[in-house]
């Protein structure tokens, strides 16, 4: 059997409809099926507690009993299903009617630039594919004037890491060449940067906590693109509908731009969870060439000062820290007007109504249709207005295919059709 056969579906369908609560008119299922699993939401006239309420009084009797709890059927049923697609996942929306001849399955296929959710099978869509929102685009620069702080000092960056690592190997001279002509702009990688790369490449850098320096950190290797990209504005954004009003922290002091993220923020080394020490190459207008920003994992946008020098965190002498704020982006309200030329988060029904009056703008990059993710709105509905939203770019629609139960003929029918 396959996922396009009505006979595949139907056990799960005849067990959604008795497992659902007494008086029950409708009953669905949105979610995934496929590589021996599944997940989903459940349904009954439209209300989600009902059945989990129900389910509770049924798992109490089924404990006293000694009997099968009341998802056994449908588990049984989808575990059968999610065995048939073991290489990908399938959207399905399930309908268990009062009739069976109003029982429906339908597959979903979405397209590229269809965005799903933890919540909502059909997130957003992606107008102008590959689009960011206008803050994830905007560079920085080095400020005119700026310069290394006094503290800078390439020869003790190098003092330090020969002690520590006494049988590191440096980088080759035409790696940390390459490296600094892939710098946008021209911009030049600092002495201190070079020092450090000449001494070793790659390792453990570990210092001594309580001479108050950072505890040191593992070396980002010139060549170890990942943790290189990793904090890039394209590698932070999640989706629009997260990410639209994202902006990053103004640093109070000046001396860290704002931006989401930068290629001029030059990983040096990780700390082993996920976090990064960069050498800032575009310092603000109060900051240092060459400062130590910290790129936390969990923000979503922007750097947080660390030190004015490399050789300043290797030794300990860092000043004026930053509280962290894993917060990260901030949402400015101050950039309504910008979003909403880009980006709309509305109700399937109010996209309707604007695809009916012609008034969906012409500058939007991305369309998200759940505005309330505690309320996500009826797959069908979703899928309609993403469709006409679709159609109006000339982008692939959302493709759904709808098995329904076959007709059940009395002998004398199946006669006949002979």
């Amino acid at each position: 059997m396959s996922l396009t056969e009505w006979q595949t579906w139907e056990p799960f369908v005849d067990a959604l409809r008795r497992s659902a609560p007494p008086t029950t008119e409708v009953s669905e299922f949105v979610g995934t099926i496929g590589r021996g699993a599944w997940q989903g939401s459940y349904l009954d006239d439209g209300d989600a507690d009902v059945r989990r309420d129900h389910y509770r009084k049924l798992a109490r009797e089924a404990a006293r009993s000694g009997d099968r709890g009341p998802k056994a059927d449908l588990d049984d049923a989808l575990r059968a299903i999610a065995e048939l697609t073991p290489g990908a996942e399938q959207l399905v929306r399930v309908s268990a009617g009062a009739r069976v001849d109003d029982d429906v399955v339908e597959l979903v296929v979405l397209p590229p630039a269809v965005v799903s959710g933890p919540a909502a099978p059909v997130l957003e869509v992606v107008l102008q594919p590959g689009a960011l929102p206008a803050q994830y685009l905007r560079p920085i620069a080095p400020v005119p004037g700026a310069a290394p702080a006094s503290s800078a000092d390439p020869d003790t960056v190098t003092r330090v890491v020969t002690d520590r690592m006494p049988d590191a190997v440096g980088a080759a001279p035409e790696a940390i060449a390459a490296a600094e002509a892939g710098l946008p702009g021209g911009v030049d990688l600092p002495e201190e940067v070079r020092a450090l790369y000449a001494a070793a490449g790659a390792g453990s850098l570990r210092l001594d906590p309580q001479d108050g320096s950072s505890g040191g950190f593992e070396i980002v290797p010139l060549s170890d693109s990942l943790l290189r990209e990793a904090f890039l504005p394209a590698a932070r954004f999640d989706t629009w509908t997260t990410d639209a009003g994202t902006f990053a922290p103004e640093d109070p002091a000046g001396r860290v731009q704002a931006a989401i993220g930068s290629p001029l923020w030059f990983p040096v080394g990780s700390d082993g969870a996920g976090n990064v020490y960069a050498v800032d190459l575009a310092p603000g207008v109060h900051g240092h060439v060459g400062q130590v920003v910290l790129l936390d994992h969990e923000m979503r946008a922007g750097a947080v000062y660390r030190a004015e020098s490399l050789a300043a965190l290797l030794v300990g002498r860092r000043t004026g820290l930053d509280k962290l704020d894993r917060r990260g982006g901030v949402d400015r309200r101050g950039g309504e007007r910008e979003r909403q030329d880009e980006f709309l988060n509305l109700d399937p029904a109010e996209w309707v109504e604007r695809l009916d009056a012609g008034t969906v703008p012409g500058t939007l990059k991305a369309a998200g249709l759940v505005p309330d993710r505690t309320h996500p709105p009826a797959l069908t509905d979703a899928i309609s207005a993403a469709n006409r939203l679709l159609d109006l770019r000339g982008l692939a629609p959302i493709e759904v295919t709808r098995l329904t139960r076959p007709e059940h003929k009395s002998l004398f029918g199946r006669l006949f059709d002979r």
